[in-house]
């Protein structure tokens, strides 16, 4: 069974970013049939369609105002045709054999349990923060796992060895059967960059069907500089965006209620070391200060749901 790909990318301001991405998407073993753009800024269409004039690819374009990244992942669900439906991030490059293994793995499962996939990213993060992080639940040792607290664990390219039933998907790469978004859609609440908006979407979806990790799906995060939100609303996000999520889906247990404390304290801390770092200090003083403030906005929420 042969299926078809549309692949969506949903960008805010970095043509350049979004070239390669492309760039990365037309050097892969397998090819989607259509590629789907939405774009929050002000790109010219025309750098994408130069790119894909000697490539058989539907190309879609769309410019919205105001920048919210889910109402564009919900419009571009409402034009896509293919059979898979595959986010991408803007800034990310993905390696030739990413689309060849995630549409094997969607077409040899015959019986379609499997809802979503997501790949392994190749990533380096210190050991010592590591540690760090699974000292307060922010990370566990099991890829693709949503802690008790909310927190996530990304899949690294390497520490999966085959396909790996996980609790989310990445919001850089989810690729989802297209009933999938006929039958959900991404929460629209927040304005532009939402933190954690992967998570509010795929957790929900994990505990009635099955996602995904493939080892042989390789990309690489950039995590670009641009159109990224302002370190003190980072922050705030971090804190707010997390214990929002838990109050709607792990709060039942009151250990679970402890994980989320240590949690937070996690996240501060983490912060309030960062001001030591003379590359990122006053960024990571105001993301301590928007810790705060999300601390009060969670507590804000709190009351209104008693």
């Amino acid at each position: 069974m042969t299926l078809s790909l549309s692949v969506i990318i949903c960008t805010k301001d970095r043509p350049d970013d979004l070239q390669e991405c492309i760039a990365s998407i037309l050097r892969g073993i397998r090819l989607p049939q259509e590629l789907i753009v939405i774009d929050d800024g002000n790109l010219d269409p025309k750098l994408v369609q130069d790119m894909l004039k000697n490539f058989n690819i539907n190309f879609q374009y769309r410019r919205k105002s105001p920048p919210n990244v889910n109402i564009s992942r919900n419009l571009a669900a409402t034009l896509a045709t293919g059979d898979i439906l595959s986010f991408l991030d803007d800034d990310v490059i993905l390696d030739p054999n990413y689309y060849s293994s995630v549409m094997r793995a969607f077409e040899e499962d015959y019986e379609q349990r499997i809802a979503g996939i997501t790949g392994a990213i190749k990533i380096y993060t210190h050991p010592l923060k590591r540690a760090f992080l699974r000292f307060f639940g922010l990370e566990s040792n099991q890829p693709g796992k949503v802690q008790s607290c909310g927190a996530v664990t990304l899949v690294r390219a390497g520490e999966i060895h085959q396909p790996t039933k996980v609790d989310w998907l990445s919001g850089c790469n989810m690729n989802f059967r297209h009933w999938v978004l006929r039958q959900y859609r991404f929460d629209e609440q927040d304005s532009g960059y939402i933190w954690g908006d992967d998570r509010d979407f795929t957790y929900p979806l994990s505990k009635k069907y099955t996602l995904i990790a493939l080892p042989d799906a390789i990309l690489v995060h950039k995590k670009s500089a641009i159109s990224r939100p302002a370190a003190k609303n980072l922050g705030r996000m971090e804190i707010f965006h997390l214990g929002r999520f838990f109050v709607a889906h792990l709060s039942y247990y009151m250990k679970n209620w402890f994980a989320l404390s240590w949690a937070f304290l996690g996240i501060m801390t983490k912060n309030v070391l960062g001001v030591f770092n003379s590359y990122k200090g006053l960024a990571s003083f105001l993301q301590f200060l928007g810790n705060i403030e999300g601390l009060f906005q969670f507590v804000t929420y709190l009351r209104r749901k008693s």
